[in-house]
């Protein structure tokens, strides 16, 4: 849907990944522009402090868009950020995350599959590693703590990022919406397409030596620690931001949304549908401005879709595994062990939430902000740009459903 011969070719539309925007600034994915054309949005950034990002998002090509660079850092910032003293200036660093394939030309290379129809190809994959554009760059780097500001911004890849040396482990202080409540130390550092992370890296230790960070085993990026000793006067405090408690008994109500394929055998690629509903389907979900709810997303397939919802930020309640089948053909609901919290680096607020295979994964979110229409989708941009994404929309209190 939004592709059709009769789109126009170039079209784009910038949505800000987390922020809390009224809907007309929030870059709805049938509101895009061609060239020629302008549009004023307004951004309040009336939110806690935390890394953004901003990418197209017009609909049908926003795994196009995406992938030829319409992306960017979007940097909120406050003053209780400020006073916890990190490290700051030249020892913050973003680090932006993206493959891709690139021909022996040079160029960009998006593949296509062999039916005119239906050209695109269920999910991209490049073979080549970029960080900040670069590929298998180095960062030289002084023995004092840094702070990384790292963002996922991949059209379906999940990195696994990890450090050699114990002792040069990640210290995660923030997620997607901003700050935890304490540091956590993280072996390996899961992040999902769309999905942030913010870390403090301590190489005092590490005087004259090249530490290389990896996605599982393959290299993604080279540490160069002078030998020189530094005065770091930055600290890692061991509280961060108050983060509450989740409370489900603030919840009105429960939704319970199904993540599931469409078994046929000419769909190429295979379709995906959010509560097994298309994008021009009727809007079924109209929370009520300030209301809280739980939504349970089900994952009755085969692969973890990371679920953005747009202008709100949640947090992860748990996770628990479900009988696939008994919900297939029984329209069942059947847990098969006990929940599990989040991790502890997932504890914080959230924008975009990691749902497992055969699993229930619960989020608790409070639809603060403006009333109006929003998306919710899935973040693998092949999966949204293939029917993985729906309406929904922010009401007042008197046609809430």
């Amino acid at each position: 849907m939004g592709a059709e011969r009769d789109k126009p070719e170039v079209r784009t539309v910038v949505h800000v990944h987390g922020a809390r925007v009224p809907p007309e600034s929030d870059g709805y994915p049938e509101s895009w522009c061609v060239p020629g054309r302008s549009v004023v949005y307004r951004y309040p950034n009336q939110q806690d402090s935390t890394l953004l990002w901003y990418h197209d998002h017009a609909m049908g090509i926003t795994r196009l868009n995406t992938c030829a660079g319409l992306l960017g850092l979007y940097i909120v910032r406050d003053s209780f950020e400020d006073s916890l003293n990190l490290p700051k200036g030249p020892y913050k660093i973003p680090l932006v995350l993206m493959d891709r394939m690139i021909g022996e030309d040079g160029q960009l290379y998006y593949p296509v599959s062999q039916l005119p129809d239906s050209p695109w190809v269920p999910e991209y994959f490049g073979d080549c590693t970029l960080v900040n554009g670069k590929i298998l760059p180095y960062i030289d780097v002084e023995p004092r703590k840094y702070r990384f500001r790292i963002l996922n911004a991949s059209n379906g890849r999940f990195y696994f990022l990890n450090l050699p040396d114990k002792s040069a482990a990640f210290h995660q202080i923030g997620s997607d919406q901003g700050l935890l409540a304490s540091p956590v130390e993280v072996k390996r550092l899961a992040l999902a397409p769309g999905e942030r992370a913010d870390v403090i890296v301590d190489f005092s230790g590490h005087a004259g030596q090249q530490i290389i960070c990896s996605n599982l085993v393959s290299p993604v990026l080279q540490f160069r620690v002078s030998a020189g000793p530094v005065q770091d006067g930055s600290a890692l405090p061991d509280k961060l931001r108050p983060v509450p408690i989740p409370n489900e008994a603030a919840a009105a109500r429960t939704r319970r949304l199904t993540l599931a394929e469409v078994d046929n055998l000419l769909a190429q690629p295979m379709t995906h549908l959010l509560d097994g509903k298309r994008w021009h389907d009727p809007v079924s979900e109209r929370p009520v401005l300030g209301s809280t709810e739980i939504w349970e997303f089900l994952n009755l397939t085969d692969d973890t879709h990371p679920i953005h919802l747009h202008m709100v930020r949640f947090q992860i309640l748990d996770r628990r595994p479900i009988n696939v089948d008994s919900h297939l053909f029984e329209n069942k609901l059947q847990y098969t062990a006990d929940a599990a919290p989040p991790d502890a680096n997932e504890a914080g607020w959230k924008d975009t939430v990691r749902v497992s295979p055969g699993s229930s994964t619960r989020i608790l979110v409070k639809f603060d902000g403006f009333t109006g229409r929003y998306v919710w989708h899935c973040h693998i941009l092949e999966h949204e740009d293939n029917e993985m994404m729906r309406p929904y929309e922010v009401v007042g209190r008197v046609s809430a459903q």
